[in-house]
């Protein structure tokens, strides 16, 4: 009996020597740095499996604002977890349909809701406005880009923004009359487009309920990093890690 436990003792040291030498081999801090000072995005990975995060809105990245945070992550192969305990928030979206006599064209209104959350709880759900929401019928490349005031590049560096479509406060807008299978939303909360197939192809009216959940504290939730040597893969595009064309943070040398 002794000698049983004095093996699974050994086995535990074994395992948890194991998991000190994974996350020792991560440990570090890392960031975009400019003459010393991160840019954007500093994260510290600690031995003890904890984390310090500064980086800006992740919701709201044209603001610039930045958020600290902090948190435990594991690893696991070149990849790392932080708060993995916490589940992903997505945004979701359904539409109301209505026969309305509309013959060729077809009426649609935006309801766009955000919900906040403070220390894993809902406090408030609300109507709010949107910056600019993207709306596509059937085919990706065939949007709307629905915004309050016409949008006008101010330098070249700025994004071209086609098929402007200006509404008022109610978000109501008419398109032409058109074969419609599936409707395509994107806005500022979503990692990716999500996509609604339509149940009637003759409906004369939609209504675009999305609904947008954010972290007032904007705690990261199971939010992957990739590892590969000095380098931290932290920024997404279209929902997954991208390895190609953001620059990845670098790990501080002193």
């Amino acid at each position: 009996m002794k000698k049983v436990i004095n093996i699974t003792v050994i086995f535990l040291v074994v395992l948890n020597l194991n998991g000190q030498e994974s996350l020792s081999k991560f440990s570090g801090i890392y960031g975009d740095w400019t003459l010393g000072l991160s840019a954007t995005t500093e994260l510290e990975l600690k031995n003890d499996g904890t984390f310090e995060l500064k980086t800006v809105d992740y919701v709201y990245p044209q603001t610039f604002k930045r958020y600290s945070n902090k948190g435990t992550w594991v690893s696991e192969g070149k990849e790392i977890t932080l708060n993995p305990e916490l589940e992903l928030r997505e945004p979701t979206v359904f539409i109301n349909e209505k026969l309305i006599g509309l013959r060729d064209s077809v009426e649609i209104k935006v309801n766009h809701y955000v919900e906040r959350y403070e220390n894993n709880t809902l406090v408030k759900k609300e109507l709010a406005d949107f910056e600019m929401l993207t709306i596509y019928f059937g085919k990706q490349r065939k949007n709307i880009n629905l915004l309050r005031e016409a949008y006008i590049r101010k330098c070249g560096w700025a994004p071209r923004i086609r098929n402007q479509k200006i509404v008022d406060s109610t978000n109501t807008f008419r398109i032409a009359k058109k074969d419609l299978d599936k409707i395509g939303v994107y806005t500022y909360g979503f990692s990716k487009p999500i996509e609604t197939e339509l149940k009637n192809r003759e409906a004369g009216y939609l209504e675009i309920n999305v609904v947008v959940p954010i972290d007032n504290e904007r705690m990261p939730r199971s939010k992957k990093v990739i590892i590969k040597g000095r380098r931290a893969y932290f920024y997404e595009r279209n929902g997954k890690i991208d390895q190609f064309w953001a620059e990845p943070l670098r790990k501080k040398t002193s």
